[in-house]
């Protein structure tokens, strides 16, 4: 059943030109939509975090991440969300690789508001019809789950390798979380992947934060640091479309930094309240981060990292896990210096 719009349909408009994005801007909002606007594709993926949109309109050339690999991301990250792409170019081949990407219209500037208007209702409902028609398909279903995991992989990937001091971060963090897991008793098969799925994308939720926090070189002030502890928050926001399959990943993602002795975010949660995946994953991180160089220090050794953990057991660690961590240590990735 296709789902009536709401009497404001909210457009997120990607456009790095301040007039162009006026003027698209006021043309959308006399049509009776209501318009949010960012001027990069990262500001795009934020704002996608932080609340539910019926349309993107994204400028093809933006700065950083462009229109088109931008799209590639929300293609995977919410399939049925439209997305009509604009441009100053003509070129036929641009066209045709958008629309292979995904795009529901390839548009040229100027378009009149009247036109772009027709053209995102026509999107809206055909996207809804592509929900309706999925929704009759276990077979869909798993593959566009699958293809969601796989972009938000390498979504996740992208964003680490431009840091050198996270690099293939969460990759360490899964394998060692994973590792401790095989010593929990009754650990199944599904607890397994949940744990892998969860440690993989725990850090998702920092595209929801500026990168001038997030690469701050000096200490950060008591609004930035509140605006770090959100990151677990839009990361269970990102990946609610696991909510059906793996609702514990989400559980996960949101409570890996909440502490044993409950003095952790975003929830407070203490003890066996948080996720068994969360309390492996707080092990996992901090034996990671204290094992790799960072802009402030060198990596320290693996003697120093068990230290940090044994001290920390019955507060910010489960002290049940501590042995399972002692166990895998001599298996674990060497200090990254």
């Amino acid at each position: 059943m296709i789902q009536k719009l709401p009497d404001r349909p909210a457009v997120l408009l990607v456009e790095d030109d301040e007039e162009q994005a006026d003027l698209v801007l006021r043309g959308l909002e006399r049509q009776g939509f209501r318009v949010s606007t960012v001027r990069d594709a990262r500001s795009a993926l934020h704002c996608l975090s932080l609340e539910d949109f019926e349309v993107i309109v994204s400028d093809l050339s933006l700065p950083g991440m462009n229109g088109d690999e931008l799209l590639r991301h929300i293609r995977q990250l919410k399939p049925a969300l439209p997305f009509l792409m604009l441009t100053g170019s003509q070129d036929v081949q641009v066209a045709v690789q958008s629309m292979h990407d995904g795009a529901d219209e390839y548009l040229t500037k100027p378009v009149t508001p009247n036109t772009l208007s027709g053209k995102m209702l026509a999107a809206i409902e055909r996207r809804q019809q592509y929900v309706a028609d999925a929704r009759r398909s276990d077979n869909a279903d798993r593959s566009q789950m699958v293809a969601f995991l796989r972009s938000l992989r390498s979504l996740v990937n992208a964003l680490e390798t431009k840091d050198q001091y996270t690099r293939d971060h969460s990759r360490k963090v899964a394998q060692t979380a994973v590792m401790m897991a095989r010593h929990v008793p009754g650990m199944t098969k599904r607890g397994l992947r949940e744990i892998r799925i969860g440690a993989l994308l725990h850090d998702i939720g920092k595209i929801g934060i500026p990168l001038t926090i997030l690469h701050k070189d000096g200490p950060l002030d008591s609004e930035e640091w509140e605006e770090i502890k959100r990151h677990p928050v839009y990361g269970a926001r990102i990946l609610e479309p696991l909510r059906g399959t793996y609702p514990e990943v989400l559980a996960i993602v949101r409570h890996e930094h909440e502490r044993w002795d409950g003095a952790g975010y975003p929830d407070g949660k203490a003890g066996n309240d948080i996720p068994l995946g969360s309390r492996l994953i707080m092990i996992a991180d901090t034996y990671d981060a204290i094992c790799s160089t960072r802009p402030y220090r060198k990596a320290l050794s693996k003697d120093k990292a068990l230290e940090v953990i044994r001290e920390g057991a019955g507060g910010q660690f489960d002290p049940g896990l501590v042995p399972g961590f002692e166990a895998v240590l001599p298996d674990l990735p060497l200090p990254r210096y």
